[in-house]
């Protein structure tokens, strides 16, 4: 009985003054946490939705590579925490309001920080500003309002963002972590700080720069898997915002991507983890070319698998397109540069857009396409037209869908897969957008939607590869739209 009652107290303790024992992530969390620990992580972060959880998370990982003896099992199984290879110095880095004694990031701080067992100091601040621990870390909390110098010094081994950062705190971060460290942030991104789109978002390869959207469902009790919040509690965080805002504070996604044309286009979902190739087994490939004035041509190239999905395996240039100038290529220069990219395999579908591709170059000069068939590259004009583009998106998103409902599995995918190779096509994918005015879609990112558009209108299939005679066209298929 003494035995019982002795456990019962220590159960009763570590409850009270060691709450990072009994943290559980929800599965949005145990994803993010994984990208965290997988090798190779050097920034990585969650545009997350309010509610999602982002303050907690952020500390509960602090305090299991702090305290990996009490770590919880969704943390103590992975060997980055258990094993911390980085210096044991870290940062809290967020609003005012958020680092001060009232703010999230203190509440989180004095529940799951084991009591006894670190030392808070104010350091000349009105809250506390720096933290030390019975196990050698040395964590500063500082704001975005301090001085950019403030924020040089020494190595970081883990500096944590908690909601969108300037840019000068964010680059002079970075330099903190050149010793080898983690960058890790958590944020719901509106109006403020737009550059972290192109800046962090944008870049992100899911090797060394890996960023995870998380929805506040996932937190839900009813509608997410381990979640914290009634639904009911989660509709009152959203209910007061207009739709676009609604959007980005419900899925993490910033709101410059919220008026997008191709909104459930998820990095994390349609894009692979690593660069692929097509098969060796004969399956036959495909090509969509743009043409534009003062621009390089825009190319994709894809195969076909046995069960119908698009892999959207390489693309030229590969330099950033959007701002990209000529660079005075002939014909025969984009020939040698297309047959090199194909590596002798056979080209099955190869469409140039019809408008620039009957254009002729000179008066009673050959069109494009001609001088393309001279230079032994054979096109078919695209199928759709410029009055088809709304026909071509719907294509398009049909591709991208899937049951977000349910886990991903041979029956619930969705049939475009992308190579991050592929820089260009996803960076457009994910902007391209309407005018609010008007509700046409813009210029900006356009033209490797069009090379897509072109391809998926072509109705592609799996098949073998196959050859066709000097003069003939390449085959494709037009079909039921």
């Amino acid at each position: 009985m003494p035995e019982m009652d002795q456990i019962s107290a220590e159960l009763a303790r570590r409850e009270l003054h060691e709450r990072i024992r009994y943290f559980r992530c929800h599965s949005g969390q145990i994803d993010l946490l994984a990208e965290i620990c997988r090798p190779g992580a050097y920034i990585v972060g969650a545009g997350a939705g309010n509610g999602w959880g982002k303050s907690k998370f952020v500390i509960a990982f602090l305090a299991a590579i702090c305290f990996p003896s009490l770590a919880p099992a969704e943390f103590a199984v992975h060997d980055l925490v258990k094993n911390w290879p980085y210096p044991k110095r870290a940062r809290i880095i967020s609003t005012p309001k958020e680092v001060e004694e009232i703010g999230s990031i203190q509440a989180a701080i004095v529940e799951l920080f084991p009591a006894g067992k670190y030392d808070p100091k104010s350091k000349g601040k009105h809250y506390p500003s720096q933290f030390t621990t019975s196990t050698g870390w040395k964590i500063d909390v500082m704001t975005y309002e301090q001085d950019k110098g403030e924020f040089a010094g020494p190595d970081i081994g883990l500096t944590i963002f908690n909601e969108p950062m300037p840019e000068p705190i964010w680059k002079e971060s970075i330099m903190r972590a050149r010793a080898g460290g983690i960058i890790l942030f958590a944020m719901t991104s509106l109006y403020e700080h737009p550059w972290v789109v192109d800046g962090i978002l944008g870049k992100a390869d899911g090797k060394s720069i890996r960023v995870r959207y998380g929805s506040s469902e996932e937190n839900c009790k009813t509608h997410g898997k381990g979640g914290h919040l009634e639904h009911d509690q989660l509709e009152k965080i959203l209910a007061n915002y207009d739709p676009d805002e609604r959007e980005a504070r419900l899925t993490g996604k910033p709101l410059s991507m919220s008026g997008r044309i191709f909104k459930s286009f998820d990095r994390a979902v349609h894009v692979e983890r690593d660069e692929f190739f097509p098969p060796s087994d004969g399956v036959s490939l495909g090509m969509a070319c743009d043409p534009a004035i003062s621009k390089p041509l825009a190319m994709i190239w894809r195969y076909v698998d046995a069960a119908g999905v698009l892999h959207y395996y390489d693309e030229y240039p590969e330099i950033a397109f959007e701002g990209a100038k000529d660079t005075n290529l002939t014909v025969t220069d984009y020939a040698v540069i297309i047959k090199a990219r194909e590596g002798g395999r056979v080209v099955e579908s190869r469409i140039l857009d019809r408008h620039f591709g009957a254009a002729r170059r000179s008066l009673g000069g050959k069109t494009l396409s001609q001088e393309f068939a001279d230079a032994g590259i054979e096109f078919a004009d695209s199928y759709s037209m410029d009055e088809e583009v709304e026909t071509g998106i719907r294509k398009i998103k049909d591709l991208l869908r899937y049951d977000t409902s349910k886990p991903i599995d041979s029956l619930n995918r969705p049939r475009i897969r992308i190579s991050p190779k592929c820089k260009n096509l996803i960076i457009a994918l994910e902007r391209w957008g309407r005018n609010p005015e008007t509700g046409k879609p813009l210029e900006e990112y356009k033209d490797f939607i069009d090379v897509l558009r072109y391809d998926v209108m072509s109705c592609p299939e799996h098949e073998v590869a196959r050859s066709w005679g000097v003069g003939s066209k390449p085959h494709y298929g037009v079909g039921n739209i």
